[in-house]
């Protein structure tokens, strides 16, 4: 399950760069929509990781809001995105989001395997 988890987390991580690097997919004329999008993105990236790193997650966001700012900048490059301080403050929300989320509900992982081990067999 452990290793599941970790393929997962890291899919989360390229499939995060390339969406934040690629040409926007959200009309973002007037809305600030895509900054619920960024704070549930970083959230759910926190919490997926903060389920493998269980010591130390101080490190752990510190890493996230690294990646989300580093993110922004590398938005600076594309031509078709710009950096914005917003986002990186909504990315950086979301890091929190997920760490508190990851509190509550710690050990997603092995808890999830050991229900799996609890139900019985599907009958074929």
């Amino acid at each position: 399950m452990n290793r599941l988890w970790r393929v997962g987390g890291w899919f989360g991580i390229v499939a995060t760069v390339l969406l934040s690097l690629m040409p926007p997919v959200l009309n973002e004329s007037g809305g600030h929509t895509d900054k619920l999008v960024h704070l549930t993105g970083y959230a759910v990236l926190m919490f997926w990781w903060a389920q493998l790193v269980t010591r130390h997650r101080w490190k752990l966001a510190v890493a996230v809001v690294l990646l989300g700012i580093a993110i922004e900048l590398l938005q600076g490059l594309t031509p078709d995105r710009q950096p914005d301080g917003l986002d990186a403050l909504a990315n950086s929300g979301g890091v929190l989001l997920g760490w508190l989320a990851a509190h509550l509900l710690p050990n997603l992982p092995e808890r999830l395997a050991a229900r799996r081990a609890i139900l019985p067999a599907p009958h074929r």
